[in-house]
């Protein structure tokens, strides 16, 4: 359980890590570094949550899956999202 949590843990925070290494090199798609903060907050909090409710799932899967279950998240989870600058308007 222990090892598969770490991987999950290392998986996460590596596809967070890349998204602000893109950022730094021009290709974050305009993402702020507090988004990236935020993700990676996100990440390291989250993690058990994530392999126990949204196994399977891959990247941006992952954040939907977790805002689907926003009611069932444990308190730091909870509150790592609830930092999560809000998603601007498609227009």
């Amino acid at each position: 359980m222990r090892s598969i949590l770490l991987v999950l843990t290392a998986t996460f925070t590596a596809t967070f890590a890349a998204g602000a290494a893109q950022a730094q090199n021009g290709g974050g798609g305009g993402l702020s570094p507090e988004v990236h903060a935020a993700r990676e907050a996100v990440g390291k909090a989250c993690a058990a949550d994530a392999k126990a409710k949204c196994d399977g799932r891959a990247g941006r899967e992952i954040m939907m899956c977790l805002r689907d279950n926003a009611k069932t998240l444990s308190a730091p989870c909870s509150a790592a999202l609830a930092k999560m600058p809000a998603r601007p308007a498609r227009p």
